[in-house]
């Protein structure tokens, strides 16, 4: 009988066993399910089903020192809708009206009817309805059926998105630059970024069929922090002025690419800086900033450095007189030449002049000859002259890719030869950048004071100054008082009777220094390549900017010279800027393109719309503005027009081929 007991109880214990040993199993698997493994698992879950969204903030504007936006962030919506919270009776009346409505901007109304039913039918609570709205077409679709009830009974869902836009279009383009994780940042955008940007704010999303995030209202949000905007030292007059000036010289001289700067004397502040170059269909668009990165060398407006240096050092006046033979000099086996000695009556034809006559003339041989007689047994005299004025050392521009200046010392026997020192003296062996030698001008407008050029004025958040940018001072003088003055008379006459007398207006005098500069000398022997300049500033006797412009390979056959290309564009531009209008210029310095003659003939519309269907930029000449803008803006194109009149000056030109990427501008000169 005991035996039997024994064997009852071994198999009670027995099945215990087999049955606690499972219910601890499962004990110790909820235990590690919900305090081990629970919590990765159940983020894991979470950001399947609900997680934070960044909210991207609204990138602070870009103005010009008079108050013009350059850039702005202009916000766009995407509409959704969340059929599961209409209820049944709105659902049944107004369906088909909404269906209608929204026929208005894409789809038929039968297409929306499919739509909206499918997706209430399925449980869809996320349909993409429309995207990128303007704020006006939001207000117009709240008003909608069934909309119109309100976000709770009417399913509408709104996501904001921000696209950045330039009012001014082309103009100044990069300079403003852009900020772009795909394409990195240049310009104001990349060197405010940090102003600009703003915080990013969160929201919690819920994921939704198809891949689609609805917002959850849970009040556990954070609210983005806008940007602060950006107040630049750029007029944008001035700006427009010498854009289309340079625009009208790159045209009519068939160049590669050209850059002009114009800056305020006393201060330092960049006023316009514009950027050029000739892309693969021919037309001019801002694609690289030349202004600060493409450094070379500058030609005869470095001459005034080595003219500064003469006189400082009293190793010639103005009255000096130098031998320039027949033109030429040889030095070692090589020949230095005037430059514009084809020009009939642009130099003299031989013997002595003075330096005075040398500048402005820019004559080669004069300047080679006067430096190394004074300064071939001690090189380092001349070039200590330039590294002490700190011209070796960038401007540290708030833009980057500002190329450093490079200035060959004796010392470094990798960057001297014999022939160095005499090319440097009418401006080849060196090489700085066109703000880099605008820097230089402005010293010598500023009476010897040389200001960092600077492009930041104020960082604001709405009406609030939160930070202020001023004048620096790079050298307080550049040179003395007495070689000052002499400087500004051999300024002033090269447009009073040297090189630029055919620019010289008495009322808005301009000084400065024309450069024809040849390109790829020491690779190609007939190099037919140059690069046309012209640096200076106005008015002459008081002046208030400064003003450099810079044209790369012009076609040859029409003209290279500083004095023919890049000097006519600084003294229109001058005569505009202090409020004279380019017609008080001599008539023969305006590029042709300029003006165009007003077609009287009339013009078939549908040949006009034709053209501009083949993407070929029609003859706009005579149309009203508001004809020619509607037709093509309504082909997608876009526009700048200034004036009302009839239009009488276009770009691209006539026969042009067309891209949407271009901006089309038209004016009228008459009111």
């Amino acid at each position: 009988m005991r035996d039997l007991q024994k064997k009852i109880q071994k198999r009670i214990y027995l099945l215990a066993i087999m049955l606690v040993l499972p219910f601890i199993a499962i004990v110790y698997k909820l235990v590690i399910l919900q305090w081990v493994e629970g919590p990765e698992l159940k983020a894991k879950v979470e950001e399947q089903i609900i997680k934070y969204h960044t909210i991207p903030p609204i990138r602070g504007n870009i103005y010009s020192a008079d108050r013009k936006l350059l850039a702005t962030s202009v916000p766009t919506f995407d509409v959704y809708f969340d059929p599961i919270a209409v209820s049944r009776d709105i659902w049944s009346n107004e369906l088909d009206a909404l269906a209608a409505k929204l026929a208005q901007f894409s789809k038929t109304k039968g297409e929306w009817t499919r739509i909206l039913s499918a997706g209430r039918q399925s449980g869809n609570r996320y349909i993409k309805l429309l995207e990128n709205l303007t704020f006006s077409e939001l207000q117009q679709i709240k008003q909608f059926p069934i909309f119109r009830h309100g976000k709770f009974k009417g399913g509408l869902i709104v996501e904001q998105k921000a696209h950045r836009r330039m009012p001014m279009g082309t103009i100044a383009e990069r300079t403003i630059g852009y900020s772009s994780a795909n394409r990195g940042q240049t310009g104001l955008e990349g060197a405010c970024d940090i102003w600009l940007k703003g915080k990013e704010g969160k929201r919690w999303m819920q994921r939704m069929a198809k891949g689609h995030w609805k917002p959850i209202n849970n009040g556990w949000d954070e609210d983005p922090v806008n940007g602060y905007d950006v107040v630049s030292t750029l007029d944008s007059r001035i700006q427009d002025i010498l854009h289309h000036e340079l625009l009208q010289t790159l045209i009519n001289f068939e160049a590669d690419h050209g850059t002009a700067v114009v800056m305020e004397v006393k201060t330092g502040k960049i006023k316009a800086m514009v950027n050029l170059g000739r892309t693969e269909g021919g037309y001019y668009a801002e694609r690289l900033n030349y202004a600060i990165w493409e450094s070379s060398e500058p030609g005869s407006t470095f001459k005034l450095l080595t003219a500064m240096i003469l006189l400082e050092d009293k190793k010639a006046d103005t009255n000096t007189l130098i031998d320039i033979g027949n033109g030429s000099w040889v030095f070692y086996d090589r020949i230095v030449t005037e430059s514009n000695f084809s020009e009939k009556g642009s130099l003299e034809s031989s013997g002595q002049i003075t330096l005075a006559k040398a500048f402005e003339q820019s004559s080669n041989v004069a300047f080679a000859r006067l430096v190394f007689e004074h300064y071939k047994d001690q090189p380092s005299a001349f070039v200590d002259k330039l590294y002490k004025m700190g011209l070796h050392k960038s401007v540290n521009f708030e833009i980057k890719g500002e190329t450093a200046p490079m200035i060959p010392h004796p010392e470094d026997k990798t960057q001297w030869s014999g022939i160095t020192l005499p090319w440097m003296a009418f401006g080849y062996q060196t090489s700085f950048t066109p703000l880099q030698l605008l820097t230089v001008y402005n010293a010598i407008a500023n009476d010897g004071v040389m200001v960092r050029p600077y492009i930041v004025e104020e960082i604001r958040n709405s009406k609030r100054v939160i930070k202020r940018f001023g004048t620096t001072v790079l050298n307080s003088s550049v040179c003395s008082r007495q070689t000052l003055e002499k400087l500004k008379v051999l300024l002033a006459n090269v447009v009073r009777q040297g090189t630029a007398k055919h620019l010289y207006n008495p009322a808005v005098p301009l000084a400065g220094k024309t450069g024809t500069a040849k390109l790829d000398y020491w690779k190609e022997k007939n190099s037919r390549k140059y690069r046309a300049s012209f640096a200076g500033y106005f008015p002459a006797d008081q002046p208030q900017y400064s003003i450099i412009v810079v044209v790369d390979r012009p076609n040859p056959d029409k003209a290279y010279y500083g004095s023919k290309v890049a000097a006519p564009v600084a003294a229109r531009s001058a005569s505009a800027i202090m409020g004279l209008t380019p017609a008080s210029m001599p008539v023969d310095s305006r590029p042709a393109e300029r003006i165009l003659a007003l077609s009287k003939s009339k013009k078939d519309p549908h040949e006009l719309e034709d053209q501009v269907r083949k993407q070929v930029m029609p003859n706009l000449v005579g149309l009203t503005m508001a004809q020619a803008v509607a037709l093509m803006e309504n082909k997608g194109f876009k526009v700048s027009s200034t004036g009302s009149g009839p239009v009488n000056w276009q770009y691209p030109p006539q026969g042009s081929q067309l891209s949407r990427s271009v901006l089309i501008e038209l004016k009228s000169f008459n009111p």
